[in-house]
Order: C-alpha cells, then sequence, then structure tokens
C-alpha cells in the first residue's frame, strides 16, 4: 500500500500533559480522536492524500508502573493509487507499543503519526515526503495490556483540486485519480486551461 504514504512508520509517540480530570488508581482511556497536530489541537475524521500528517490521540490516565499501552492503525477499505474502485481488507499499516509514566494527577496524551511512505528498488518501505496517503477507511485502536479500549475511525480522501498553481510535470498520480482534471491556475483560480493526471505527473497547455 502507499502512503504519503503505502504503510507507515511511526513519529515517535508523545506523552503530552493536558487539563483534564484525574486519572483512576490502575489505568484507563478517557478518549481518542484524530488530529492534524500532534498536541490533538485540530481534530479530524477525514483527512486527504496530501494532509501533512495524520494523528491519533489518546487520552490516558496511568496509576501504575507496569501498563502496557498499544496503538494500531487499521485500514479496513482501500484502492489501489489513482482508482476509486474500493473494497474491504483488513490489515495494520502502523503499530507501536509504550510503556507511559504515572500521570499522577492528570491525564496525558499519547500520540501515534502516520508519516510518508513508499517502496524502494528492494521491495522496502521507506519514509518519503513526496509520497501520497493511501485513501481509504482506517481505524485507530487504542489497547491496554491487551485489551481494547477505544477506537476512532476516519478516512482520507482524494483532494478536489490543487489549492495553488499546478507545474506540468508535477506527481499527482495516487493524491488525485488517473485522468483527474483540475484548473492549471489553482482550485479557486480561473477555470481553464486546465490540467490532467495523465500517467503519473500533470500534463498541462
Amino acid at each position: 500500500m502507499t502512503f504519503r504514504r503505502l504503510g507507515a512508520f511511526a513519529l515517535l509517540g508523545a506523552l503530552v500533559s493536558s487539563a483534564l480530570p484525574a486519572c483512576s488508581a490502575t489505568a484507563n482511556v478517557g478518549d481518542v480522536w484524530m488530529s492534524i497536530d500532534e498536541d490533538g489541537a485540530r481534530r479530524r475524521n477525514v483527512f486527504f492524500t496530501d494532509s501533512a500528517a495524520i494523528t491519533c490521540v489518546a487520552e490516558v490516565g496511568i496509576g501504575r508502573q507496569d501498563v502496557t499501552l498499544e496503538m494500531f492503525i487499521r485500514q479496513i477499505r482501500g484502492t489501489t493509487p489513482g482508482s476509486e474502485d474500493f473494497e474491504s481488507m483488513d490489515r495494520v499499516v502502523l503499530a507501536r507499543d509504550f510503556r507511559p509514566d504515572v500521570t499522577k494527577d492528570r491525564p496525558a496524551l499519547v500520540t501515534l503519526t502516520l508519516v510518508p511512505t513508499s517502496v524502494d528498488e528492494e521491495g522496502r518501505l521507506k519514509e518519503d515526503e513526496e509520497a501520497p496517503f493511501a485513501p481509504g477507511s482506517y481505524i485507530c485502536e487504542v489497547m491496554l495490556d491487551g485489551e481494547l479500549q477505544k477506537s476512532a475511525a476516519f478516512n482520507i480522501d482524494y483532494p478536489p483540486c490543487p489549492t495553488a498553481v499546478i507545474l506540468a510535470g508535477t506527481p499527482c498520480l495516487g493524491f488525485y485519480t488517473f485522468d483527474k482534471e483540475c484548473p492549471a491556475s489553482g482550485a479557486t483560480g480561473q477555470r481553464e486551461p486546465t490540467c490532467i493526471c495523465s500517467g503519473k505527473d500533470w500534463v498541462c497547455p
């Protein structure tokens, strides 16, 4: 799977203090949501193939030292790059386990972030900031000591059109569908002329 983005690597999970109610005496997950920021401020459940980042955020209260917290991102619907023919699937594209510190008097935020990846010449995944996220439907799952606690569903969609001027020869397939036609001046610019996502790159007049 290609991800800006086919598969994904985790950035370091961050434990960030949050002014939230006190945690329980053992461990709990208060909430799980998706965001375009690692601090969880800008919540989203719809992202695009050209998004800068996709972060799963879990609000946790940890009252003991030996807690194992696991976070998974599971793809349940997908397609090949540039296609709109989606099909059901079930595969984990990102997973990480944490041993969080005791949160004492208030919970913390634990984050798991997808980053762009592609496949190298030897068929291995690598980080790639120039690649698109794979469109489809996903679920972020959070587990404590092997038991599912909460989850957050989200979608990655193809964006309508580039917001800025399209340059001929720049990559488009995977970010957009094959044969996608968009204004050369950008989505809110003049309607003509247009560029077409033909092959892997934009073809413009």
